[in-house]
């Protein structure tokens, strides 16, 4: 949309129109984000309109016009006590770490029957996924790391 950190934006030439941008699997959004969707008129359905069948979502891409469609999916839509690679699943944080941003609802079965059922109305030119965070993994690095034996 050509807002943010300058350093990400000026890479940006033609930024993308808030009307051809959906929010799926978004619930309680900290009073910021709430006032940025609502300035910039950002369609949304919540985790449980994804598992109702997505009406909000279907209903926005045949009103859209919009020929091909672009699907980013950050992984934070995912419950953390389901999908363990969040920023939201990791070991040892507190309740308030990560500045009481809504953790995900969704499992991956509710995604994926999301983007299927959107592919039958849309082709998908594009897939960008975001916010994977690996935390055994990157803990056991950290810790091979330490081993002597592996120095």
């Amino acid at each position: 949309m050509g807002h943010g950190d300058q350093d990400l934006t000026s890479a940006v030439k033609k930024p993308i129109a808030a009307k051809n941008i959906m929010i799926a699997g978004i619930h309680d959004p900290l009073p910021y984000e709430a006032e940025f969707i609502a300035e910039h008129g950002i369609y949304t359905c919540s985790p449980q309109q994804v598992r109702d069948g997505a009406q909000p979502v279907m209903q926005w891409l045949n009103q859209s016009g919009i020929d091909v469609l672009a699907i980013h999916l950050d992984l934070d839509v995912l419950d953390p006590h389901n999908f363990r690679s969040v920023l939201f699943a990791k070991p040892g944080r507190g309740k308030h770490d990560f500045g009481d941003v809504a953790e995900g609802k969704l499992n991956i079965p509710d995604v994926l029957k999301l983007v299927k059922e959107v592919m039958t109305e849309k082709q998908v030119v594009g897939m960008t996924i975001a916010e994977h965070l690996p935390w055994d993994a990157l803990n056991l690095q950290e810790m091979m790391k330490q081993l002597p034996l592996l120095g």
